[in-house]
């Protein structure tokens, strides 16, 4: 990957049952901020705004102008199509003039970048270009994202990014700011997305001087007729235990101080906690991997990601199949 210092954030080796888990900081160098000139694009472009004065990273804003698609566009003239694609090209750069002009630092470095084509595979591209460490992006917008659920474009870029995406909901009535980030829920099933997704949120941590609760949600032992209360309550206890033991391996060799990484085991559905205990501890940013083990077969984003980027409080990094499958391979001798 370009554009950032990342060294394999981790290599797991298992010797009995010990799990070495070895960790690098990450620096992100450049930010993807794409927006769709939308004022439900507003809160994702002050997160970039805060996260790029956290790295001192650059940002490159984009936009894309969709192409012309109509049963009626080959009985147009050439040149009536040439102006609408000239005008909606105008029309975007001036767009982005407005973002930029009077609302940047002078400490930020910020450029814009217009592009055409389909929304989701030209930030994709884009980032590729750009050697991006990381896309900010909202996940409603004008462009088909205002679904109940994660929009279809922000779920196709998690999907494909080659770097993390931070999606950032945006809430009606309240003002496009973001707080400073003291408190990062780092949620984790300890698969490999997991896994490379701690690397984001110590580096986000190290960057911010912010905390983290790092958040691993055991599953209820369910009750079976042949299966005494006494043993269904060692079967909690020990995937209790089990969760304790493999955090520690994760607090004991990060490179920030003990006192800063607080380890919460809940029970329950995954989704369900992450939101909820995001919510109860006040966090100021979620970082998290998609399709563990729980989604890992599914053609979208995981169902645990899929519940909780649309409905999380704060906003959220994913770290997605693109960037974990290239840390493994980067592990391999």
């Amino acid at each position: 990957m370009q554009g950032h210092e990342q060294n394999v954030p981790f290599r797991t080796a298992r010797t009995g049952e010990t799990t070495e888990v070895a960790t690098v900081m990450t620096s992100i160098r450049r930010i993807l901020y794409a927006t769709d000139l939308s004022p439900a694009s507003d809160a994702a472009w002050a997160t970039a705004q805060v996260v790029g004065r956290l790295f001192d990273a650059e940002i490159v804003v984009l936009t894309l102008v969709a192409r012309i698609v109509s049963p009626a566009v080959e009985y147009l003239p050439p040149r009536i199509i040439d102006e609408a694609l000239a005008a909606a090209d105008r029309a975007a750069r001036e767009g982005l003039a407005r973002i930029i002009e009077g609302r940047v630092p002078p400490t930020l470095r910020v450029r814009s970048r217009v592009e055409g084509g389909p929304a989701a595979d030209g930030i994709v591209d884009a980032a590729r270009e750009e050697g991006a460490a990381l896309i900010v992006m909202g996940t409603h917008g004008r462009t088909g994202l205002g679904r109940v659920v994660l929009g279809s474009v922000a779920d196709r870029v998690v999907r494909l990014a080659p770097c993390p995406v931070l999606t950032v909901r945006a809430r009606p009535h309240a003002a496009p700011t973001a707080r400073p980030i003291q408190r990062i829920c780092h949620a984790t099933d300890f698969s490999p997305s997991g896994r490379a997704a701690w690397s984001w949120a110590l580096a986000f941590a190290e960057a911010a001087g912010a905390e983290i609760d790092l958040l691993h949600v055991t599953t209820h032992a369910v009750p079976d007729r042949y299966l005494s209360p006494e043993v269904v309550a060692r079967m909690a206890q020990g995937l209790r235990q089990e969760a304790e033991a493999r955090a520690e391996e994760f607090v004991r060799q990060a490179p920030l101080g003990r006192e800063r990484i607080h380890v919460v085991i809940p029970s329950g559905d995954p989704g369900v906690e992450i939101v909820t205990w995001a919510q109860a501890r006040d966090a100021d940013l979620i970082v998290m991997g998609t399709h563990g083990r729980s989604g890992l077969a599914r053609w979208m984003l995981g169902s645990v990601a899929h519940h909780v980027v649309p409905s999380a409080p704060c906003p959220v990094v994913t770290v997605g199949p693109e960037v974990w499958a290239a840390t493994a391979r980067e592990a391999r001798p």
